[in-house]
């Protein structure tokens, strides 16, 4: 049978078998139902469309189904097989026009008002009712508002606006978007610096205003080329996607045209009209004052048709690009098939249960068909990931949960159940071969992966330095006189290390031993002198002011060398740090440490920290696997996260593995929740640098199904509040 490609509706499967059908006379079709030629399928076969007026759908049927409805007042599946046969070099049975009978059945294309068909009418109606919770699950995220009925003011604009779609417009737009570029690039500072005026709250209005026109001007496009081929527009309206309103034009009745190059051009309409519109907004920006109207415009050629580009040309969601490609391919019903062959495809990849493909197809279609079928998915996966996370955040965190919990289930789990009940309901059936047992064996490897306690070490990023360490500072704002000690260089506490030079303070000190020195001579002079002696008491004050201050300056003065306060080795330097350079008052200037014994640091991730304990042992990995592992056992274990990670070589921003971000001074902050182990190795180690690499503790044993749920289960308490 040639296959029936249902281009309108998903509900459009055969019945089963053994459904209580008649068999000896077929009920007429319903009189309204139109019958037309459509475009030629794949492979050059005729097609036909069968449209439901009542319902607004659209079904595109064979040469087989043609011939059977050209036939349909026999009444009979046998009767019409045999004439099929005897008429025409098709070779139907009568299995297959009584499924091709189901199928119009289930459509609802048939007449008959017989008591049977009455009832089976209104059973599949009751069972094809959702439930309040069904219903919730599939329109909050998707509702469409009919707002208006176009189609008489769309057949009153058409022959006004008919000049539109004329060769002479198109290269005037071409011209006028060109000349607008040269004139946008030779002021390209001053078109740039329109973009961020648009952050203000003014200017997001006039942003939004826009975007609207633009869209309603997306929407008449697709409109009036819709009625340029003929076709009814029965409503134009609002979509609400997520809750966010997008404008929507009914083009369904596009599937009646035979051409694809006028389906095409309905859909590529749209975006056509918002690219003519960008083109003459990018001239008039060149021309207009600053203003509203220069705002507008420069909105309309940079934000709106970027915007349309982006989201309406991607394939995988049923938007102008999905029917471009689908009409492009010459595919109808794009998605539900490609779907059926990649179902198809995977079921026999693990099972190979010998079935046939849905539909033949070439080698370079059946590829191109699976791709685009994998891709869907993938992106899906992705799209309905992110929308559940926006329902999480659109709401109170109790009723986040619950819908970001549906959403998950009902767009990425329950369709991956199904497929998985199908799977197992087709296994039944069958006998074991090799492909099932391999399949089966590598499902319960990962199965066995995930549950059983495997995992019985914590990896964590770690550091290994010296245990005591010395960072030394200047005190004052100076300059460098000289370095003492070159870099691995052994020093002793006290030791010069690095000598500072300020003339300001040699200034003070300089000055305060002058007036030391110049109050002492004040002070003999007073006591050789009989008339003077009146005020050696004054002096003697003054000088003791002037110690004091001469103190002082010494102290100042003595801060200028930098001593080792621990003994130890020099470790580092800052760079560059050099006689002559100029440091500020509290820069960094080097480190000493004690090389002759280490500790560890290692950071735990909040799931591993419970399977620790102290006295646990470990082992450090250098990331320079040139350098030797180090055994070494927990002797330390915070008991609340890191606020800001002090081991600076750690941090993402310098390099480390640790993922984080700069906070209020500096502080280096992380991204997730962090738990600082000390190890002390086990045999004594001499440390010239900070080594990096990772630490390997031993833990209780865990499996990667417990850690996914303590993680969710975590973060479901701290998010609801419990």
């Amino acid at each position: 049978m040639a296959g029936i490609l249902n281009a309108a509706a998903a509900d459009g499967a055969f019945t089963p078998r053994g459904t209580g059908l008649p068999s000896t006379r077929f009920p007429p079709l319903r009189d309204e139902i139109i019958l037309e030629p459509a475009g030629r399928l794949r492979g050059g076969a005729p097609s036909w469309t069968l449209y439901d007026p009542t319902a607004n759908r659209f079904y595109r049927i064979g040469w087989f189904e043609f011939e059977v409805l050209c036939r349909w007042h026999l009444g009979n599946a046998n009767e019409i097989a045999s004439r099929i046969a005897h008429d025409t070099t098709l070779r139907p049975t009568a299995d297959e026009v009584e499924g091709f009978f189901r199928f119009l059945l289930n459509v609802n294309l048939l007449r008959d008002a017989t008591p049977e068909m009455t009832a089976r009418l209104v059973q599949r109606n009751n069972s094809g009712r959702q439930g309040w919770f069904s219903w919730l699950v599939h329109h909050y995220l998707f509702i469409r508002i009919p707002l208006v009925r176009p189609d008489r003011l769309l057949e009153w604009l058409l022959p006004r606006l008919g000049w539109l779609y004329s060769y002479q417009f198109l290269a005037v737009t071409i011209i006028a978007g060109l000349t607008g570029l040269y004139l946008a690039l030779r002021q390209w500072d001053t078109f740039r610096a329109s973009f961020p005026w648009f952050f203000s709250l003014e200017g997001a209005a006039l942003a939004g205003a826009a975007l609207v026109m633009s869209k309603l001007l997306h929407e008449l496009g697709h409109g009036l080329t819709a009625k340029r081929y003929g076709c009814r527009v029965p409503s134009m309206g609002v979509a609400l996607l997520v809750l966010a309103p997008v404008l929507y034009t009914d083009t369904s009745e596009a599937w009646r045209l035979r051409k694809r190059s006028q389906r095409l051009a309905i859909g590529a309409a749209g975006m056509a009209a918002e690219c003519c519109l960008a083109a003459y907004a990018l001239l008039l920006w060149s021309f207009l004052p600053d203003g509203v109207l220069r705002g507008v415009v420069f909105v309309w050629a940079t934000t709106a048709w970027m915007l349309t580009v982006l989201i309406n040309m991607s394939p995988f969601m049923r938007f102008d690009g999905y029917y471009l490609l689908s009409d492009l391919i010459d595919v109808p019903n794009l998605q539900e098939r490609s779907f059926a062959l990649a179902r198809h495809r995977l079921r026999e990849l693990l099972f190979d249960f010998g079935e046939p493909p849905p539909e033949p197809w070439s080698a370079q279609m059946r590829r191109l068909l699976l791709s685009y079928a994998f891709s869907t998915w993938l992106y899906r996966f992705f799209l309905f990931l992110g929308i559940a996370l926006v329902v999480y955040y659109m709401f109170f965190k109790a009723l986040g949960i619950l819908l970001f919990a549906v959403e998950l289930w009902w767009f990425i789990g329950r369709p991956v159940a199904r497929e998985w009940a199908g799977w197992l309901k087709e296994r039944r059936s069958r006998a074991l071969n090799a492909r099932t047992i391999v399949t089966i064996f590598i499902f319960a490897g990962i199965l066995a992966v995930a549950v059983l306690p495997l995992r019985t070490s914590v990896h964590a990023p770690a550091l290994l330095t010296s245990a005591t360490q010395v960072e030394l500072f200047s005190q004052t704002s100076a300059r460098v006189a000289a370095i003492k000690v070159e870099l691995g260089d052994s020093v002793t506490a006290g030791e010069p290390v690095i000598e500072l030079a300020s003339p300001e303070i040699a200034y003070k000190l300089e000055l305060a031993k002058l007036r030391v020195d110049n109050l002492l001579v004040q002070i003999r002079t007073a006591a050789q002198d009989s008339s003077l002696r009146s005020e050696a008491q004054l002096l003697q004050e003054q000088l003791e002011g002037a110690k004091a201050e001469l103190a002082a300056a010494l102290v100042e003065h003595e801060r200028l060398t930098v001593v080792a306060t621990v003994p130890g080795t020099l470790l580092q330097l800052a760079e560059p740090l050099s006689a002559g350079e100029w440091v500020r008052a509290g820069e960094f200037l080097g480190m000493i440490a004690n090389t002759s014994s280490s500790h560890i640091y290692a950071y735990v991730a909040e799931s591993d920290v419970r399977r620790i304990e102290i006295g646990g042992a470990a082992a450090f990995i250098p990331s320079n696997l040139a350098r030797s592992q180090v055994d070494a056992r927990i002797v330390g274990l915070d008991q609340a996260a890191v606020e800001s990670l002090s081991d600076a070589e750690l941090a993402s921003v310098h390099g480390g593995p640790i993922a984080t971000r700069q906070g209020e001074n500096r502080a280096l902050i992380p991204e997730m929740s962090l738990y600082r182990v000390t190890l002390e190795p086990d045999e004594a180690a001499a440390v010239q640098h900070v080594t990096l690499g990772t630490a390997v503790i031993e833990g209780r044993p865990t499996s990667m199904a417990a850690q996914v749920w303590e993680k969710i289960f975590s973060v479901v308490v701290r998010e609801s509040g419990f």
